[in-house]
């Protein structure tokens, strides 16, 4: 079974996917048929977080797909949020393995800042953060 890992670098790059999975939610009004919106609205501070004030957590589902939960913690407060994440860039360098020019072989992507994690230090992790890890609400 998977182990959670901790992005400890490259924050930066993640905010950046998110901020753009955000935007396209935005832009398709896809986010408007969620059962929960304030999901997106949680996504979308995660987006706009200052790297040291995020903490990211990612778990390998199977192919291309991670769960994956944040703590931000900011001078308004506190803020923990999951969501499943399918890895197009990833699945996409599958289907274009054959094309080492093509231009999603240089795309930074979440499987790739997995790859970089180090093991969660799961001790250090708050109450809210332990029940989304273990499923729990």
């Amino acid at each position: 079974m998977a182990e959670w890992i901790e992005l400890t670098s490259r924050k930066e790059e993640f905010t950046k996917i998110v901020k753009l999975l955000v935007g396209f939610d935005e832009t398709t009004g896809r986010y408007a048929k969620y059962d929960n919106q304030s999901s997106h609205w949680l996504r979308k501070a995660v987006s706009v977080a200052e790297p040291e004030a995020l903490r990211v957590l990612l778990k390998h589902l199977g192919g291309f797909v991670y769960s994956v939960v944040t703590e931000q913690r900011t001078e308004s407060g506190f803020c923990v949020t999951c969501w499943v994440l399918e890895d197009g860039i990833r699945s996409e360098r599958e289907d274009k393995r054959s094309e080492p020019r093509h231009p999603v072989h240089s795309i930074v992507c979440v499987s790739d800042l997995y790859q970089e994690g180090k093991p969660a230090d799961l001790a250090q992790i708050s109450s809210e953060t332990a029940n989304l890890l273990t499923g729990r609400s």
